[in-house]
């Protein structure tokens, strides 16, 4: 259904409608087709003259209050729907919709939204299958030796990265076209900001999540990644999910605060660059000079990245390892297949007289520069530090999903301070 108001229409724009509704002083004159319209004129005795618009004729009458009334006198039965919504302008009591209807009803048209634009759906979709099998067979089924070790800690920057890079591009182009119509429903008191940016992010969420669970389902078991608990599977899907969440936070407040998608793509490197250097993979955080290694506490990329490689390194048996003691360790020339620790070494990555320097998920770490003090927030086990840096993920994201909401609050009184000066 497709509701418009116009002026002055011309007569073969104004047949087009299929319904004309006509309003004299804030009250329903008629309602109906164009027909009924030019024949209840007839019937009420002021017909439309031969050759003149009758659009122009309608409102020169509805000027005289004799015709109004006349036309609302011989006017076609309302509809059902038509009297209840007569009755519910009429209706003296004040029914204000509450906010939570409003959002639930905004939660709907963004659900239709998205339907409405499948190619978009689509291309997201085919996006994710792509980057996935990309990373997968880039990484496939890597060793569990050193080089294996840091490949890892490579395809886990690499998928976290892309999570955050289609989480911030994909928002920056929907919210950038749909903030003309929040502005001015806004404005028009339809709904608050609150309702539009909750109902946003809701749908939002789900987008994101759908798409990151659909990367790691593909990649995870491509690459080879820590399969000895379906846990590990499980966090490793929820940490790129509130990453991908946390890069649509940041496009949404590019988007929100510039309302330029030339502006936003401009400002966008200046949000991701400091995100991958400070993450801990380019340099470790315990290098960096200040205050960078301050700055690097407030990335969320940093906590992400700490998490998945903790989540691969979490070893779930050591027994066979540690009763092996240096046998495994001094190899000399023995190879990995039959090791009884979850890594070992090649002949050629053999340092000093045939030791392994890495045997254990707790020596992967440190390989990585992920020992002691150079990590926080840090637990008693490996699971533990999982744990804290996924709450400090998820911290941040809560942060920027509020800051996003700021300045949306920001932008909307901006606009209507800027309305009400205009109107006096």
């Amino acid at each position: 259904t497709i509701i418009s108001t116009i002026h002055q229409p011309s007569e073969e724009v104004f047949r087009q409608f299929t319904k004309v509704m006509l309003l004299s002083h804030g009250e329903l004159v008629f309602l109906g087709s164009v027909p009924e319209l030019l024949e209840t004129l007839s019937s009420s005795g002021f017909p439309c003259p031969d050759g003149l618009n009758p659009a122009d004729c309608v409102v020169e009458q509805l000027d005289k209050p004799e015709v109004a009334a006349a036309i609302a006198a011989n006017r076609p039965p309302l509809s059902t729907r038509a009297v209840v919504v007569r009755a519910a302008i009429e209706d003296s009591v004040d029914r204000r919709v509450s906010e939570m209807s409003k959002m639930c009803t905004l939660l709907r048209r963004n659900i239709a939204c998205t339907k409405r634009e499948p190619m978009l759906t689509k291309i997201r979709f085919i996006q994710s299958v792509v980057i996935a099998l990309v990373c997968g067979f880039l990484f496939f089924q890597l060793d569990l030796n050193l080089m294996g070790v840091k490949s890892r800690a490579g395809a886990i920057f690499m998928l976290a990265l892309t999570q955050m890079l289609f989480g911030l591009l994909g928002t920056l182009n929907v919210f950038i076209g749909e903030r003309p119509v929040f502005l001015r429903e806004t404005l028009d008191r339809c709904y608050s900001p609150a309702s539009f940016y909750c109902a946003r992010m809701i749908v939002d969420t789900v987008v994101q999540s759908v798409f990151g669970s659909v990367v790691v389902a593909i990649s995870y078991f491509l690459v080879g990644f820590n399969s000895d608990s379906v846990s590990n599977f499980l966090v490793a899907a929820a940490v790129l999910v509130v990453m991908s969440n946390c890069g649509s936070s940041v496009g949404f407040v590019l988007s929100a605060r510039t309302g330029n998608i030339n502006a936003a793509l401009a400002l966008a490197p200046l949000a991701i660059v400091p995100q991958v250097l400070l993450s801990g993979f380019m340099i470790d955080t315990t290098s960096m000079v200040p205050p960078f290694n301050g700055l690097s506490y407030a990335v969320f990329f940093r906590y992400a990245y700490q998490a998945l490689l903790f989540n691969e390194f979490n070893c779930a048996d050591r027994s066979a390892c540690d009763a092996a003691g240096s046998d495994w360790i001094m190899q000399g020339n023995k190879g990995c297949d039959n090791s009884p620790c979850k890594y070992c070494c090649d002949t050629v990555e053999l340092v000093g007289g045939g030791i392994c320097p890495v045997t254990t998920c707790q020596e992967a770490l440190a390989s990585l520069g992920l020992a002691g003090e150079e990590v926080w927030p840090v637990g008693e086990t490996e699971s533990e530090t999982v744990f804290h840096n996924v709450l400090m993920l998820c911290a941040l994201m809560v942060f920027l999903r509020t800051l996003g909401y700021i300045v949306l609050v920001r932008v909307f009184r901006s606009a209507d301070r800027a309305t009400k000066m205009i109107k006096k």
